[in-house]
């Protein structure tokens, strides 16, 4: 169906959503204002007089606008996109191309019950369906995957995004060392937790791949920290607040390779809307903080009565790992731990940056847009 635009002197509307015509010719599409297979924009908006178009046409899909340039300049969009880019509407779901945390899957916030309840099901889907382990990370922000050979462990990470190089290079062995270097490297259980706290990291992807696994405990333990901290909001909400604001320090000091790490940051971090987005949180790396003399017990206050929501057992999912399980986490939001073990148990960690991942749905969310 052929029909024309509305038009206004600064802009015109477009099935309902209204587009500035600087933004229109800032954003034209044409391979001499933006690069063909790139897609980067060549175009540079060259005084502060605002572009005037002489001729708006939309027809089979597409508008057509022939701007006041000497020469004159055609820019055409096809409806979708220009629907797609929409900037109108403040309010809107941020669902589309421009949100930094889209995602074509709903968050489904989950507890002990609902994972006892729902397990079987998500790994019988995963059988049938490989691609699924992408959704269940978006979804429930962590998967299992299962018979991955060794030899084949890093091409699978790396079919992700390239690995995250650490102190241990882009595998961490965790398994009982003389050294010990780290808690990790010993048979002592260890509490819920994010990785790398102490470090200036982007939000990672965390996987832990079994290697073998003889010991008498060691079971895996995760809980869905954007449900433990939902839950935590709504009944403590002066203490939610604390977490947000109150920078601390986190800490590892590595003698071996003498090394002291430290990075200060709040507990919770969160976006312009006021989302949750990351979980900052390692008690063995948490110490000697310095904060303000008269804030200190107002925190403490704050931080042990989150902890208890953490290591409450209504939210805990536990479970063995085993020899070729790939654990896969979004380390932003699942909070990970394991029961102290005696005996032969070795895993090997990576962190891809989750960047990549959500970059990688976000192109075949939209695709059909460039490609």
């Amino acid at each position: 169906m052929n029909s024309t635009a509305v038009l206004n002197k600064t802009f015109l509307e477009v099935e309902g959503k209204r587009f500035h015509y600087i933004w229109l010719r800032d954003n034209c599409l044409c391979p001499k204002c933006r690069h063909p297979t790139s897609f980067q924009k060549l175009y540079e908006i060259k005084d502060t007089s605002f572009p005037e178009p002489l001729s708006v046409e939309q027809k089979d899909g597409e508008l057509t606008i022939i701007w006041n340039e000497d020469p004159p300049h055609k820019s055409t969009f096809s409806i979708s996109w220009l629907l797609s880019h929409a900037y109108d509407d403040a309010e809107q779901d941020n669902g589309n191309e421009h949100s930094e945390s889209n995602s074509q899957n709903q968050e489904i916030l989950w507890d002990k019950a609902w994972i006892e309840a729902n397990i079987s099901k998500l790994q019988e889907a995963l059988s049938s369906n490989p691609e699924l382990w992408i959704e269940q990370l978006f979804t429930f922000g962590f998967t299992v995957l299962h018979n991955i050979a060794a030899k084949d462990l890093q091409a699978t990470v790396e079919s992700i995004g390239p690995i995250y190089s650490s102190d241990y290079g882009l595998f961490a062995p965790s398994k009982t060392t003389n050294e010990g270097k780290d808690l990790a490297e010993t048979g002592n259980a260890m509490s819920f937790h994010t990785d790398y706290t102490y470090w200036h990291t982007p939000p990672l992807l965390t996987s832990l791949y079994c290697v073998q696994n003889s010991a008498s405990g060691g079971e895996s333990l995760i809980i869905d920290g954007f449900r433990v901290v939902n839950d935590f909001r709504q009944e403590h909400p002066d203490y939610f607040q604390i977490l947000t604001q109150t920078p601390v320090q986190f800490k590892q000091l590595y003698k071996q390779w003498q090394y002291f790490y430290s990075r200060t940051q709040p507990i919770l971090e969160l976006d312009e809307y006021g989302k949750v987005t990351r979980i900052n949180f390692a008690n063995s790396h948490s110490y000697t903080w310095k904060l303000p003399f008269d804030q200190m017990e107002e925190f403490y206050a704050a931080y042990t009565t989150f902890f208890q929501y953490i290591k409450n057992p209504v939210y805990e999912y536990c479970f063995s790992l085993e020899p070729g399980d790939l654990l896969l986490m979004n380390d932003s939001r699942i909070m990970h731990g394991r029961k102290a073990f005696a005996g032969n148990r070795h895993l090997e960690i990576a962190c891809v940056s989750w960047d990549f991942l959500q970059a990688r749905q976000r192109f075949h969310q939209y695709k059909h847009l460039y490609v």
